[in-house]
């Protein structure tokens, strides 16, 4: 059964004990899918959903990611038209006007910067307070989870709607290669670039190309919020994420693939670095790549602290760091995660590399073979898994067990 809690601003107060004057943490308790009250918009309290879980390990800290549970408002995508997300008016909006109005002192003081990565358009990553939705690969997968019901507010500014739910804005801009007719007698083409914005809620995914001034489409916020809770392994679930090391400065998020009493399995959620699995192509065993020893060599002493490391688990292999065998929902790989495995490139390997938008959708190594056993597979926005030469760059994503 879904918990819907009165406030977040209350989570700690309502499990919390306090002992002299040391607080004693309470047990994290959201579960995703859950709702919370945070907010006041146009007079009526704003009511959020638990979309993503990050538990940070070492640490009594959940990073919990709320969507909220209404359509808020309509405004266009861009006052002045064709426009990315990163340059937005209503990006402006959100963390100017909407945040000043929609939240006390308090409550602010719950919300955090978040840092989300794009995979369409220039920008690689941006950090808001309040955001929306990129999750559009997600909902495509799964369409009824993007219904969304309009607030009487909304409803009334005349929002676009398609039975119960109503059509709102994700941050994704794609864009398209039209061909239009020159008139010429060789009927020769000219080639012109188009822009949409992807939408939610209803079976029209995008507003059109004229589509960024469209005042009939609606604004679904997220923000982001830091507990301080305790949380033990058997709290963690699959598809939610693990802030576990540090790499290049960053702190390392994982997705768990699988989770049970023998640990949590991991898999990094971006690609930390872009090499080769090998500078020879002939190699046959994932265990005499270059790539393998970089994981368990350079990369396992630089992520992982003393402490860490004794909460990792080897493989049957004795592996302490290892790739994803291969991706395959048919062979038991979590279906709710297959959107994970678009998600590009880390925040600093984004900031020291150059990453266009075809390799922000990530293609990455995987360990296993291909059918004819003579290459390992890469996973590509084409294919689940398709054979490469070793000596080839692709993202690495390392893979972990980690017990506690």
């Amino acid at each position: 059964m879904k918990k819907v809690l009165a406030t977040v601003l209350t989570v700690a107060t309502i499990l919390g004990v306090t002992s002299g004057c040391k607080k004693k943490l309470p047990k994290f308790e959201l579960d995703v899918g859950d709702t919370v009250t945070l907010g006041k918009y146009q007079d009526e309290d704003i009511e959020w959903e638990v979309i993503n879980r990050n538990f940070v390990i070492g640490e009594n800290k959940v990073i919990v990611e709320l969507q909220s549970v209404y359509a808020l408002d309509c405004l266009p995508f861009n006052e002045d038209g064709e426009s990315s997300w990163e340059d937005s008016s209503l990006r402006e909006w959100l963390n100017n006007d909407f945040y000043e109005e929609a939240f006390s002192k308090s409550e602010k003081k719950e919300i955090i910067d978040t840092s989300y990565s794009m995979y369409l358009g220039e920008a690689r990553w941006l950090t808001d307070k309040v955001y929306l939705s990129g999750e559009y690969l997600k909902y495509r997968l799964n369409p009824s989870d993007a219904v969304c019901k309009p607030t009487k507010y909304t409803k009334k500014l005349g929002v676009q709607m398609e039975g119960e739910s109503c059509k709102y804005w994700t941050r994704d801009v794609n864009r398209y290669v039209t061909a239009t007719n020159t008139g010429v007698s060789d009927n020769s083409n000219t080639k012109a670039l188009t822009s949409f914005v992807l939408c939610l809620g209803t079976s029209k995914n995008n507003a059109g190309p004229d589509g960024f001034t469209a005042e009939d489409v609606a604004v679904r916020p997220w923000i982001s919020v830091e507990y301080d809770a305790t949380f033990e392994m058997k709290d963690i679930e699959v598809t939610d994420r693990v802030t576990f090391g540090t790499y290049t400065g960053e702190p390392i998020t994982w997705i768990v693939i699988e989770s049970d009493k023998n640990g949590l399995n991991l898999l990094s959620k971006y690609g930390l670095e872009k090499m080769k699995m090998d500078k020879n192509n002939d190699v046959q065993d994932f265990a005499d790549t270059h790539l393998h020893d970089w994981l368990n060599e350079d990369f396992y002493e630089a992520a992982f602290s003393k402490s860490d490391k004794k909460l990792i688990v080897p493989d049957d292999n004795d592996d302490n760091v290892t790739l994803i065998e291969k991706i395959s929902v048919k062979e038991g790989f979590p279906r709710e995660c297959a959107y994970e495995m678009y998600t590009g490139y880390s925040k600093i390997y984004c900031e020291d590399n150059e990453v266009t938008e075809k390799e922000a959708l990530d293609t990455f190594w995987c360990k296993g073979r291909n059918k004819k056993g003579d290459a390992f597979l890469v996973f590509s926005i084409a294919k689940l898994g398709t054979p490469a030469n070793s000596d080839k760059e692709y993202s690495v994503r390392p893979m972990i067990t980690i017990k506690f």
